[in-house]
Formats: C-alpha cells, structure tokens, sequence
C-alpha cells in the first residue's frame, strides 16, 4: 500500500522557533507508517543546507503543487503560497497555530482563521485566543509542544559558578541593561540581545547556571523556557501568555516582571537559592514538566488525529 503525502511549505529566512516545529512535525510525518512529507522551499528562503533541513533537503522542492498532495500542512504566512494554488476539491489542511497575535485582528495571519483547515494549538492559551474570535472555521485541538528531551540533556555540562545567560534577542535594550548590572556584580555573564544559531544558544545556557530569558510579552509558547529547564540549574523568566501551563514561579522557575529592577531582584533570589531545597524542588518540578513536553508524545497526539482525519474533515 502507498503511502499518503503531506506536503509543507516554509519560506525561512532564519532560525526561530516557529521554524523548528514545522520541522518536528515534519519529522512525525516521516515516523508514520501510512504517511510521507515534502517540502517547498520557497525561492526566498535561505539555502536548505544553511538550515535545519539539511539533513532532509532530498525532501525539499523549490515546486509548490498543493493538487499533488493528499494533505497540506500550513504555518503562519504559508497560507499566501497556498491560497492562490488551493486545489478542488480541497484536501485535509492542518494548521499549526503558533502564537496568540492569530486572535489579533491586526495581525496579517488573522484573516486565516475563517479558512477551513483543522487546527493545531501549541498551548490552551492560543486555542482559548483564536476560539474567542468567533472566526475559526474547522475543528481545533492543543497539542503541547515538545522538545527532544535527551538531546538536551545529553548537552548538559558542569556550569561555571556565579554564571548567567541571557536570551535577549526579543528585548535587546532590557538585556544589555540587565547584563551590564549583573557583570558590575561581578557575576560572569554571557547575552545575546540579537539573533543567534540555536547550538550558539543551548550551549551558552548549558554553561551557565541560570539562564535569564526575555521573551515578548505575548507568546504562542516560547520553547527556550523548556530548554532552560533541561539545561540549566534555574530559570527566569517572565510571564508571556503562552508560557502559563509549564511555567510556574516559584514552582518551576521564578517570574519576575519584564523590567530591570524586578529581573535583578529574581537573579539575587535565585544565587541565593542554588544549592538549597529549595533549587532541588523547583528542578524536579521542572523534570515533571519537561516529561509533559516530549516528542513522543506530541507525536503521539498527531497521529491519534492522523487516525481521525477523514472524520473531522
């Protein structure tokens, strides 16, 4: 019996997060036994072998043909590519909802909603977000992230004493602020107020012991909250919408407001509370959460979807 095909598409201009699960669950495609994935790469993307794909570019067309498929997977803006070139009849969508801003309608992606598609929430908060709006056209489901748990902690390493990371790409202002007052502590601190490669960022938070990270004020999920949690001894990070259902203070990690005083505060309090119970509770908590947030059982939930598929379209 032949395998069915999803076909996705990505225009990738740099590494981000977004990116990352599209390829995951290109990755699941690949994993099921019914299914098969391809991919078009979009003529203003960066060269496939630059990016996380390279290990899968054999996969990657520059052709986009939705007729072709039996399945499109879509992300983001990928419903532009797709729209003009929808086929007819139309075949099962999934759409991989990523952020809140979809409930936004001043956002570009809000419009998408009222295309029929079944839809994949990365967390409940993005689900309850679009749900509101009254525009969503199709079933809709939460799926959690995941993370490639043991990848990350086969990466974890003795950190240096009195060593910070700040992830400040999304606030650089607010990290070169903070990084300056942490290293007139006389605490060893490593930032990155701009974008970097994503081994650039795991191995700086596997090096330290705790990783501050500044994300926008609303997010889909944020993802270095998890992989903080699997790299480094403690984590702060400000509460930011999509991160509520793993991110806990006090229980899993410390939240400080997203300002320069309350974050200094929250680094003081966590030096203070390394080597204690309290660093030893708040790390098994977040052990309990990062065994939530596998690949497997993301994976696990698409094909029980996958499984209903031609009921729910």
């Amino acid at each position: 019996m032949s395998k069915q095909t999803a076909l996705f598409h990505r225009d990738y201009r740099q590494y981000s997060g977004g990116h990352q699960k599209v390829y995951d669950y290109f990755g699941h495609f690949l994993a099921h036994p019914e299914w098969q994935a391809e991919l078009a790469w979009s003529e203003s993307s960066q060269p496939v072998a630059d990016t996380i794909w390279a290990g899968r570019a054999d996969r990657c067309k520059t052709s986009y043909r939705p007729e072709r498929a039996d399945l499109q997977f879509l992300a983001g803006m990928d419903w532009q590519a797709y729209l003009p070139r929808r086929p007819e009849p139309e075949r099962p969508v999934l759409n991989l909802v990523q952020h809140v801003r979809h409930a936004d309608p001043n956002a570009n992606v809000y419009p998408f909603l009222s295309e029929r598609a079944i839809r994949i929430c990365v967390s409940q908060q993005v689900e309850s977000a679009i749900l509101a709006t009254g525009r969503v056209n199709g079933p809709t489901f939460t799926i959690a992230n995941g993370i490639d748990l043991d990848d990350l902690l086969a990466r974890r390493r003795d950190p240096a004493p009195h060593s910070v990371y700040i992830l400040g790409n999304k606030q650089p202002e607010l990290a070169t602020n903070l990084a300056s007052s942490l290293q007139a502590q006389g605490l060893i601190v490593t930032f990155h107020p701009d974008h970097q490669p994503r081994e650039t960022v795991l191995a700086a938070m596997a090096a330290a012991e705790i990783a501050v990270l500044l994300p926008h004020a609303t997010e889909g999920f944020y993802l270095p909250a998890l992989e903080a949690m699997a790299l480094c001894r403690l984590v702060v990070v400000p509460d930011c919408v999509g991160n509520r259902g793993f991110c806990r203070d006090g229980e899993t990690c410390l939240q400080p407001g997203l300002e320069l005083h309350s974050l200094l505060d929250a680094v003081a309090r966590a030096q203070h509370i390394l080597g204690g119970q309290a660093e030893t509770d708040m790390r098994e908590r977040a052990r309990q959460q990062l065994a939530l947030h596998t690949l497997e059982r993301e994976r696990a939930a698409l094909f029980e979807l996958l499984d209903n598929l031609e009921s729910l379209w």
